[in-house]
C-alpha cells in the first residue's frame, strides 16, 4: 500500500453521473488512512444493505445515499432501497452525520435509521433535492437518535441546485414524502428541525412521536418548517411548527392546521 496517487486505481464515473460529480472524468480510489476522502460511505443505486456497528468521523457526510444525478440518474433508474443503518456513532464538523441525496434521481425508498448518535456536528440527518433531480425520497424512518452538540438536528432541502450540465430537466420534481421520526433526543442543539419544502416540492406526510430536543437558543421559531404537510403525535419539545396536526397518542385528532404552506425558515441562527 502506498501513499502515491499515481498508483491509486483510477475509477470511472458511474453511467448515472455523466461526466463525473465535482470535476469530469475518473477518479483515484483510495481509502488508505482516510485520506483525500470526502462522505466515507456512500451507497448508491444499491439495495438490501446493512451498514452497522461504525464509529465516523468525518470532513464530510459520513453516510449518504444516493441513487445518480438528474437526467442521468433517471435514464438509469436503479434506486436504493431496503437499507438499514443502525448502531453508529458519527461526527460530521461540516456537512451532516447521515444524509439522502441530493443526488437521488433514481429514488431511494425504505431506509431505516436507528440508534444513531450524532455529535459535534454542523449537521445530524438531512435529506436534499431540488428541480431536475426527479426520482423519490419516501418511506424513511429515524427512530432511537440523539443529537449533542448539533447546530441543526434534521434537516430537509428542496433547493440544493447542483446539476451535472445544461440538458437537465428543471421540471423534473422529486417526490418527498411518507418520512417518520421517532424517539429522536438530544442536548446542545441550535435548530432542532428545518424542513424546507417548497410550492413545487413540497414535503409530505412526515410524522413526529416522542421527541425532546435540549436547545441552545431561546429564539421562539426554532422548528422550522415551509410547504410540510405531516403529524404530531402526542407531546414534543420543542413545540412543532404550525404547518403539522396535531394528535394525541391515542392517534385521536386534535387540531388540524390550517396552515400547512407557511414559511417560518430562519438561516441566520
Amino acid at each position: 500500500m502506498t501513499q502515491d496517487e499515481k498508483y491509486w486505481p483510477l475509477m470511472p464515473p458511474l453511467p448515472s453521473y455523466g461526466y463525473g460529480r465535482e470535476r469530469p472524468g475518473p477518479r483515484y480510489g483510495s481509502l488508505i488512512h482516510g485520506q483525500n476522502l470526502k462522505d466515507v460511505v456512500i451507497t448508491d443505486s444499491c439495495e438490501d444493505m446493512l451498514i452497522e456497528d461504525c464509529y465516523i468521523s468525518v470532513g464530510d457526510d459520513a453516510i449518504a445515499i444516493k441513487s445518480g444525478w438528474d437526467q442521468y440518474g433517471i435514464a438509469y433508474g436503479r434506486p436504493s432501497m431496503n437499507i438499514m443503518i443502525r448502531n453508529l456513532v458519527v461526527r460530521s464538523m461540516v456537512s451532516a452525520g447521515i444524509s439522502i441525496g441530493s443526488e437521488m434521481s433514481g429514488g431511494v425508498s425504505n431506509i431505516t435509521v436507528e440508534n444513531l448518535l450524532v455529535w459535534d456536528s454542523r449537521r445530524g440527518v438531512r435529506i436534499k433535492t431540488a428541480p431536475g433531480r426527479g426520482g423519490y425520497v419516501r418511506q424513511i424512518t429515524y427512530r432511537n437518535i440523539t443529537f449533542e452538540n448539533v447546530r441543526v438536528g434534521i434537516v430537509m432541502k428542496t433547493d440544493y441546485n447542483e446539476h451535472p450540465d445544461d440538458g437537465y430537466d428543471p421540471t423534473a420534481l422529486p417526490d418527498i414524502r411518507d418520512i417518520s421520526f421517532t424517539r429522536i433526543y438530544g442536548h446542545g442543539v441550535r435548530v432542532p428541525v428545518r424542513i424546507h419544502g417548497s410550492e413545487e416540492i413540497p414535503v409530505r406526510n412526515v410524522t413526529f412521536r416522542e421527541m425532546s430536543v435540549g436547545l441552545t437558543y431561546k429564539k421562539k421559531h426554532i422548528f422550522q418548517c415551509a410547504f410540510v404537510h405531516g403529524r404530531v403525535i402526542g407531546t414534543i419539545f420543542p413545540s412543532p411548527c404550525e404547518n403539522l396536526d396535531r394528535y394525541n397518542e391515542q392517534g385521536q385528532l386534535v387540531k388540524h392546521s390550517m396552515s400547512q404552506n407557511v414559511t417560518d425558515i430562519d438561516y441566520d441562527f
